[in-house]
């Protein structure tokens, strides 16, 4: 069961990047911080590039369709997750959107800190409902042929969906978006 393990780390990962966005756009939008439109453009790749198109749809093809063959009871629950992996790709594009209404007006600001608030609460409950409720049912339900092939998909350097070595890709990214957000949620610049 490898594949807990590496989805609690992806999700902390997610969750540290989102509360960095968000923290950013706050001290952005109470005059604490100039835009910086260089660093919201990593955290929105990072965002496009790993959970929306490599973590979620690991989820759905090998944890949920395993769980489901195994857990029909859990098929109502693990349906309602594959539906906000994609209500989470259209508030993504939502929330990208946003911040090019942002980038050429500066008043968009109070819309594009909504966004970021709702996009990041999303998230926070659906990633909850996935180690509150799935892992669990997951860890139960499954044989460890199941867990082979899971564990596998999760462990795998190399990704058919980005096409690059995606775990030392990601770590570079986080490591490059720890670097230049400013403290708590990095070591970078904490002044405007």
């Amino acid at each position: 069961m490898k594949a807990i393990a590496i989805i609690q780390d992806e999700h902390r990962a997610i969750t540290a990047v989102l509360e960095g966005l968000r923290h950013l756009v706050k001290e952005m939008a109470e005059g604490r911080r100039a835009p910086d439109h260089a660093l919201l453009a990593t955290l929105f790749h990072y965002i496009e590039a790993f959970p929306e198109r490599l973590h979620h749809p690991k989820e759905d093809d090998y944890l949920f369709a395993r769980l489901a063959a195994r857990r029909p009871d859990a098929v109502p629950l693990l349906d309602a997750l594959r539906a906000e992996h994609t209500i989470g790709r259209a508030r993504f594009a939502d929330l990208k959107d946003a911040w090019e209404r942002y980038r050429a007006n500066m008043l968009a600001l109070p819309a594009f800190a909504e966004r970021v608030e709702r996009y990041a609460h999303f998230h926070w409950l659906h990633m909850r409902k996935e180690e509150d409720e799935v892992m669990p049912l997951a860890a139960q339900s499954l044989t460890a042929d199941d867990w082979a092939t899971i564990d596998a998909a999760f462990a795998s350097n190399n990704d058919p969906v980005v096409g690059v070595p995606a775990a030392r890709e990601f770590r570079e990214l986080f490591r490059r978006l720890t670097a230049i957000m400013p403290p708590p949620y990095g070591v970078g610049p904490d002044s405007v």
